[in-house]
């Protein structure tokens, strides 16, 4: 079937997401790692205002994007978890049928493909909106990656038009001349 290049492009974007989860995850299989991914997307997103949870969907891939706000009460938000048991508690509430996922393990790698991947002052915005205690689940950006998934990740970046610029900790636009079809 043929797609329009957007969505196959999403498609691409969010399979290298889960890639990346389930290598830093060391998981077993690609549906530990979605379920990590929602979980922790899901208790992040119900903790952040309105405002703050769209402002990070709009970095988000297309795909992510709709599983970040699948089944969201916008109205019912920012919840008052405040410490970080009961932000790992409500992790492993939204997986259930995944006991194998470690509620702590999950939250620090999504935390930090989400570093990865979204810009730093949205990241930081992100992180200033949590308690104080929330905020030490947070790995620094940019944490190690195979060769594989840093090429894949690379490849993405250049199909946008856009190439991480390793001084900047950010994707910038791509000179035309550097991107060959």
């Amino acid at each position: 079937m043929d797609r329009p290049a957007a969505i196959n492009r999403t498609v691409q974007e969010a399979d290298i997401w889960l890639n990346e989860l389930l290598e830093d995850m060391q998981a077993t299989s690609k549906d530990t790692a979605y379920a990590a991914l929602r979980a922790v997307l899901h208790e992040l997103r119900d903790r952040l205002t309105v405002d703050e949870a769209a402002q990070l969907a709009a970095q988000l891939p297309m795909l992510v994007c709709g599983l970040y706000f699948n089944s969201w009460k916008p109205a019912a938000n920012p919840t008052r978890v405040r410490t970080v048991q009961k932000f790992l508690d409500g992790v492993r509430d939204r997986a259930p049928g995944h006991e194998e996922i470690d509620p702590d393990l999950a939250t620090r790698c999504v935390f930090a493909l989400l570093a990865r991947h979204v810009s730093p002052g949205e990241i930081d915005d992100v992180i200033r909106q949590l308690p104080t205690e929330l905020r030490a689940l947070w790995t620094p950006p940019r944490a190690e990656r195979s060769a594989i998934v840093e090429a894949a990740v690379t490849l993405v970046e250049i199909d946008r038009g856009t190439v991480l610029d390793e001084d900047a900790g950010r994707a910038s636009p791509t000179p035309p001349t550097e991107v060959s079809r």
